[in-house]
């Protein structure tokens, strides 16, 4: 049992190894270049870039956006240097610089988008250089972004992108899956239903990695959105939508039947292909058009699927230029000045992150600059590696940290009487680098390595018995500063996350609300809905990740909010989507006009019992004739209907177990 055990752990290290390969490659073969045409002094510069390289190498970016990325290093660089002049310029800078970058570049759903950027920043001040040593860094640095530029491109070019779309293709197997169930009578399974929600919930996430500089997704991103869509309407309409009843209405069966096996031929062709898409669109189009024969529930849920499919395969058509180019404009509190304003919220995660971090960096260059003690700068360094966006990963790090640095300190007082010398200590550096980049980081074996690499480079100018002294007593003191600005400094945990989150989940409800409310007058653009949708199921999947981890009542309570929650945004995409085509009359204008104020009043009155900060503003309940249905439009009415009863749902849920949560 051992033996297996350790053989499985050394198959996991050879994968890791293997993984990390070109990352340690690069480094090696920068830090041995950079060290022979410019010197020791600038060393640090490989370590920045190795990051740029290490989170590029593998994503087919364009020369523009790595163009851009070398050139935010620059800039940095320019403002790390002049942050070195004086103590009010460090002050000034190192609350500015580390605010915007967490700002502007790290969100809910990347919490780490600003490290590359600030860790440029924070660890060029550490080593202040003159005007010609500030030349002699920006040539290492342009060189170093040449190798990067070079080594990434050529990295691509021996391993080119495939054409693969698997994880689609396999969320079509089981949505043709679960219609086959359907047809032979049997229950539907909770273990396919939970298949197409993570589906559905990749396919967000791409949507949101493939953002454009203008537009809410790329061409490529647009394709995972719609797969999104289908997905989620698949997971609604097996989850709450049908019954067994279907079925025996007219040509039902006979049109599931169609519909699974035309899944199961797209789930099993290449339909990125133009041959097997051309074939495909003409088959789905002819199935679209029997199901748009009559206006029963399993046609309008054929249509539902068909639709965004057939969109997707025209998509890929290069030739419709009109289709393939439309434009899905980014919303304006999207675009940086619209976005600074809508974060500018104490309770936001990027407002009280932003603030903890240039409380740390602020704090520990102080230190530096009023102490001028020796290697003082490894107290920002680690105070800086220490902080992250939660308070959990931060406690978690402070211990490996802690107890990485001391395992690293013995093991380097152990080696230093053995170790023949600068080749000796050269050689365990490069060890040292190979283990830093096959463990893990923020484990203890990561720190481990990096603490032997730190101690066999410096030991090169200064004692040995010196060296460990101050980097065990500046990890303390680093783990010391993050522990209090974490806690007392705008704290941000994973259970304060989490009701933010359920916060923005009923201001999005309120959102779809006031955007269904807009749409009576004007269409909503698709880019405005394309992101609502996207924002929501990434929050929506932040939460239910975190609920994964825990059991009892309370709990139970919110997730059983957030699958109404769910339920209660699909039906709302259809009925955007409806009122948007312009479909609605005058008076069923002012119906809906009523529908949605007491909508709100409702979600309100849930925000209260759930003791969550309101919306600034409300509209009016009429005191009219309610309606949740449309009597003229039965697929409108029945999604009107449903919602209606998710939010009379929820409502009674919040009243029975507010003591609880």
């Amino acid at each position: 049992m051992l033996r297996e055990r350790l053989e499985g752990q050394a198959r996991l290290v050879w994968k890791s190894f293997l993984n990390a390969l070109p990352v340690i490659c690069f480094y090696l073969f920068l830090f041995c270049t950079v060290l022979l045409l410019f010197g020791t002094q600038y060393i640090m510069v490989v370590s920045l870039v190795t990051v740029l390289f290490q989170t590029n190498y593998r994503k087919r970016r364009s020369w523009v956006s790595l163009a851009r990325a070398a050139a935010s290093q620059l800039g940095l660089s320019l403002l790390a240097w002049i942050a070195t002049w004086s103590f009010p310029l460090s002050a000034g800078l190192n609350l500015i610089v580390p605010f915007a970058l967490v700002f502007l570049k790290a969100t809910r759903f990347n919490r780490m988008g600003y490290f590359s950027g600030l860790m440029t920043f924070t660890f060029l001040q550490l080593l202040p250089v003159d005007l010609a040593g500030f030349f002699v860094q920006t040539e290492a640095m342009l060189y170093s972004l040449a190798c990067f530029f070079l080594l990434v491109k050529l990295y691509q070019c021996r391993y080119p992108q495939e054409k693969s779309y698997r994880r689609e293709q396999e969320g079509l197997s089981v949505l043709a899956d679960c219609l086959r169930r359907q047809l032979r009578g049997e229950e539907k399974s909770p273990e396919s239903l939970g298949d197409l929600y993570e589906l559905q919930q990749l396919q967000y996430q791409e949507t949101y990695a493939k953002r454009g500089g203008r537009e809410v997704a790329t061409r490529e991103g647009k394709i995972s959105y719609m797969f999104a869509l289908l997905f989620q309407r698949a997971s609604y309409f097996v989850g709450s939508r049908y019954a067994p009843a279907m079925l025996e209405q007219k040509g039902a069966a006979e049109l599931v039947e169609k519909t699974a096996v035309y899944l199961e031929r797209a789930a099993s062709t290449a339909f990125w292909e133009k041959t097997a898409r051309t074939a495909l669109e003409e088959a789905g189009e002819a199935l679209l058009l029997e199901a748009g024969a009559g206006g029963d529930e399993i046609q309008i849920s054929v249509q539902n699927f068909l639709q965004p499919f057939l969109i997707i395969l025209r998509k890929f058509d290069e030739g419709e230029r009109e289709e393939a180019g439309a434009s899905w404009p980014m919303p304006r509190h999207q675009r940086p000045l619209g976005k600074l304003l809508y974060q500018m919220r104490p309770d936001g995660f990027e407002m009280r992150f932003a603030l903890r971090m240039s409380a740390v960096l602020t704090l520990s260059f102080l230190f530096v600059h009023i102490s001028g003690a020796d290697h003082a700068y490894w107290l920002p360094l680690n105070a800086f590696l220490l902080l992250r966006p939660m308070y959990e990963d931060s406690r978690y790090r402070m211990l490996t940290r802690f107890l990485g640095t001391a395992g690293g300190c013995v093991i380097m007082s152990l080696l230093f009487p053995v170790m023949p010398g600068m080749a000796g200590h050269f050689v365990l550096a490069a060890l040292m680098v190979i283990c830093m980049y096959t463990a893990t980081p923020g484990t203890c074996v990561h720190a481990v390595c990096v603490t032997c690499f730190a101690l066999s480079m410096v030991t090169l100018a200064m004692g040995e018995e010196t060296a460990v002294e101050l980097r065990m007593i500046y990890v303390m003191g680093a783990v010391a500063l993050v522990l209090v600005i974490n806690r007392f400094f705008f704290p941000t945990s994973m259970g304060q996350q989490f009701r933010y989150n359920l916060t923005v989940v009923f201001h999005m409800h309120h959102m779809y609300l006031r955007m269904l409310e807009r749409a009576l007058e004007r269409p909503t653009d698709y880019g405005t809905i394309c992101d609502a949708q996207v924002e929501y199921h990434l929050v929506h999947g932040q939460m239910m990740e975190y609920l994964d981890k825990r059991r009892g009542q309370p709990w139970e309570t919110y997730r059983e909010l957030l699958k109404i929650s769910w339920e209660m945004v699909a039906e709302m995409e259809q009925i955007l989507l409806f009122v948007n085509s312009g479909h609605l009359s005058e008076g069923e204008d002012e119906e809906m006009e009523n529908y949605i104020s007491h909508a709100q009043y409702v979600l309100a009155q849930i925000q209260r019992l759930l003791g969550l900060r309101g919306e600034k503003t409300l509209p009016e309940v009429r005191r009219v004739s309610y309606s949740r249905a449309d009597a003229g439009q039965q697929e409108l009415s029945y999604f009107l209907t449903a919602y209606s009863s998710h939010v009379s749902r929820m409502y009674r849920l919040a009243l029975e177990h507010r003591s609880d949560i």
